[in-house]
């Protein structure tokens, strides 16, 4: 199947499974680089933005700064 009829059905897709469809992409090209690149059974660290206080206060900063713009 040429990619640019691959390309169109992805179009017509709902946005949901355009994201499993990014997903599956990701996971293949990640098999194809690195076997043992995540390991079954294994723990990931994942960054979390509790205990963050800073970069919230600069977020809620920029959020006042840009509703006070709009109000001028």
């Amino acid at each position: 199947m040429p990619l640019a009829e691959i390309m169109s059905q992805i179009q017509t897709l709902p946005k949901i499974d355009k994201l499993r469809l990014m997903q599956f992409l990701a996971t293949e090209l990640i098999k194809e680089e690195d076997t043992n690149f995540f390991v079954a059974n294994q723990e990931y660290p994942v960054w979390s933005p509790y205990n963050c206080s800073e970069a919230a206060n600069v977020l809620m900063n920029f959020l006042e700064t840009k509703q006070r713009s709009q109000d001028d």
